[in-house]
């Protein structure tokens, strides 16, 4: 308690000059019974705001009670129900004790982080966690529905990261970009991500610590150790990785040395039960990513979205793709066989490498001597790339305030509270939860691998986000699959459409008002 009256009083001796610096009053919340300053509402009440101020008041530091008793509702995604394995269904639901379905996908560990949290959010600030489950709805038309009958309250919003731009068009959440109380620059918010959703300078969307979904949903290249041992002279992967030398071509050329096509199955590129396997991959459409390639990215010199596919090396990359999923690597995607069939190969020793999320490993069962697995990054696309970027699932999810809120200063403190609280919280547990899962005799080298070449390195690709293949995914499946057609064929024909979807998306965030 001395703490949080001596953090207080330090807010009390700054309110003079924060007024002065005209700081605009709370928007449509309760006001401060500590007389601290209210929330910022972008000048909608005539204030003005210095940039200096913006982010200055961290909720770890400033413990404010002025909210004491209140519930904070969360309005989160959950995907498939009560069976669905993580990412989909939001473990935090169990926080509300009894009201939402037990999450069995989860262990322990990550439970106790999550009440551990509430708890510790309750004993700071007084305000208990109310974790609203939209059950696998979409949550744009969720909240649209609310602000226009105003049946709901939400607070803060989880959405998926496909539902942005909807978000946007339908003008439901808060400009975030200039709040006293968040900062991005703070290590539990990504910087990539605040650069995919800052445009004209309004900011809606973050992404960061304040779950472990953007970490479970990021992909990466999973490998057979079992495979790899068996094979004479097989490179040292995580070494390459270490020295920045990991590229497409290294992989093609590893996954080269073990294949088998058992010739009792006809056709091109037909794949049997009994064939092996270079490469496997659910979907191509992330590899954009692991290149640096976005489908839509931000301009740094015109604040717009725009197409950034017409980058030279898109045509170098798409060529390694076909090598990678066509030629001696007998890729087995979702096009031909399935993700249970997929997973099933893996798990039978029939694929070396297998690209999919991180959060497979809660499929993947107890690891054997017979069944290990070892982590790669997305690999480079030469060794003149510097960095190893690591692709998000389009399930991901984005923190937003909606504005259905009832009170924009208690939303936005809280957006704060709920990052670091993750950072020092859940994501803590998640990795030693992810950590138990894997082989003893390799976890901790595969942790670091996680830590420091694949977690850091989240990128945001909002053209890929955007749906469920992407705005130009389609072209590049469409090369790799389907005989008689060409990239460049495909680009040209989905580059029209994307380009007035992109067009769409830059009106919207230019012209939005609150």
């Amino acid at each position: 308690m001395k703490r949080i009256f001596a953090l207080l009083l330090v807010v009390f001796m700054l309110i003079p000059c924060i007024v002065a610096c005209g700081q605009p009053s709370n928007n449509g919340g309760n006001t401060t019974d500590s007389g601290t300053p209210g929330g910022n509402n972008g000048g909608n009440n005539g204030g003005t705001i210095d940039d200096s101020q913006i982010g200055s008041i961290k909720s770890k530091d400033t413990v404010l009670t002025k909210w004491s008793g209140k519930e904070l509702k969360i309005l989160a995604t959950t995907w498939g129900g009560t069976d669905a394995g993580a990412p989909w269904s939001q473990a935090e639901l169990t926080v509300k004790k009894d009201e939402w379905f037990k999450q069995d996908g989860f262990g322990q560990t990550i439970n106790d982080s999550i009440l551990n949290r509430a708890a510790r959010i309750k004993e700071l600030y007084g305000v208990d966690l109310y974790w609203v489950n939209a059950r696998g709805s979409n949550i744009s038309n969720l909240l649209t529905t609310a602000m226009a009958d105003k049946s709901e309250r939400y607070h803060i919003a989880m959405p998926r990261m496909l539902e942005a731009q909807t978000l946007v068009t339908n003008q439901v959440v808060y400009d975030l970009s200039k709040s006293l109380y968040i900062d991005f620059d703070d290590s539990y918010f990504s910087n990539m991500a605040h650069e995919a959703y800052t445009v004209h300078g309004h900011t809606f969307f973050a992404a960061g610590d304040f779950s472990f979904l953007d970490e479970q949903t990021s992909y990466l290249i999973f490998y057979n150790v079992a495979v790899s041992n068996s094979i004479e002279a097989f490179p040292n992967l995580y070494q390459k990785v270490k020295d920045g030398k990991w590229t497409i071509d290294e992989m093609i050329n590893a996954a080269r040395l073990y294949h088998n096509d058992n010739g009792e199955t006809s056709g091109t590129n037909v794949h049997g039960d009994d064939d092996t396997y270079g490469f496997g991959t659910t979907t191509l459409a992330q590899f954009f990513q692991t290149s640096g390639i976005q489908q839509v990215s931000v301009n740094k010199n015109t604040n717009k979205y725009e197409i950034t596919l017409n980058n030279p090396k898109v045509s170098t990359l798409i060529e390694k793709i076909k090598t990678l999923a066509t030629e001696e690597t007998w890729a087995r995607t979702s096009w031909d066989g399935g993700y249970g069939a997929m997973e099933a190969a893996f798990k039978d020793n029939r694929i070396l490498f297998y690209n999919e999320v991180v959060q497979k490993f809660d499929q993947f069962g107890q690891q054997s001597e017979n069944f290990k697995v070892g982590v790669l990054p997305c690999p480079k696309l030469d060794g003149e790339q510097e960095t190893y970027y690591t692709p998000c699932s389009y399930q991901s999810t984005l923190i937003c305030i909606p504005k259905t809120t009832d009170d924009r200063e208690m939303s936005e403190y809280f957006f704060d509270v709920l990052s670091w609280t993750g950072q020092e919280y859940i994501m803590k547990a998640y990795k030693e939860d992810l950590k138990s899962k894997m082989d003893p005799a390799t976890a901790n080298e595969s942790m670091d691998i996680l830590e420091t070449y694949v977690f850091p390195n989240l990128c945001y690709d909002v053209g890929y986000m955007h749906s469920w293949d992407g705005l130009m995914t389609t072209s590049v499946q469409g090369e790799v699959h389907k005989e008689g057609q060409n990239f460049t064929t495909l680009f040209d024909s989905a580059k029209g459409e994307a380009g007035l979807t992109v067009a769409n998306w830059n009106t919207a965030w230019e012209d939005y008002e609150e």
